[in-house]
């Protein structure tokens, strides 16, 4: 018999971030998403940018916020569920961090609750540079890191991926002009070269 509670959810988790975060909370930890106003309000921006409708989003909110989760883990994620070929390409202040957010995506989309919704599948063991089995990229790389050979996006008009760019400095060192003119300069000379097409999405979440 089928469960059509269930299937209602898994339509609704395909069709909108804000249900498959939810939903993938549920599955994954075994209790409901403690959520508030502004989850919704990120998904929300976050679903503009898969549209095409913004190109360009800036997150700033507080640690502990669900920012990471959101906008790099279940975005990527979720995106790479409906366009399978997507190319990423995640940065964050230390290679470690962005290589675990990356893993953390891996692990999300080997999750059978993702199997469920997505049909999407990894390709290849690594944690900072893998592949799906629909052509998609991630690709892991500390701020100020060099980026060879990567480009993220697609040359199409539907949604073919993004840079991904989160606290791209530490909190101890954003008073410092020394170290944002360093990330500015990164940004400038490497992050915005290694868009594949004009309207390839640039999403920056910091605190």
């Amino acid at each position: 018999m089928f469960n059509y509670e269930n299937l209602a959810r898994i339509a609704e988790a395909r069709g909108s971030l804000y249900y498959f975060s939810r939903l993938m909370f549920k599955r994954r930890r075994g209790y409901n998403w403690l959520r508030a106003a502004h989850h919704k309000q990120i998904c929300d921006a976050l679903e503009r940018v898969y549209n095409g409708q913004c190109r360009r989003l800036i997150i700033n909110i507080p640690p502990r916020y669900s920012k990471t989760e959101l906008a790099v883990v279940n975005f990527a994620a979720c995106a790479m569920g409906k366009a399978p070929d997507s190319e990423f390409i995640h940065a964050s202040h230390s290679s470690n961090l962005a290589v675990n957010n990356s893993k953390q995506v891996r692990d999300l989309m080997q999750h059978e609750a993702y199997a469920e919704v997505f049909a999407t599948r990894l390709e290849g063991e690594a944690k900072s540079h893998w592949t799906t089995s629909g052509g998609g990229v991630m690709y892991a790389t500390g701020a100020g890191g060099t980026i060879t050979g990567f480009g993220a996006g697609k040359q199409r008009d539907g949604f073919g991926g993004a840079i991904i760019i989160d606290d791209p400095h530490k909190a101890d060192e954003a008073g410092s002009e020394v170290v944002r003119a360093g990330v500015i300069d990164w940004f400038r000379n490497t992050i915005e070269s290694r868009c594949n097409a004009p309207h390839t999405p640039l999403i920056v979440t910091g605190k």
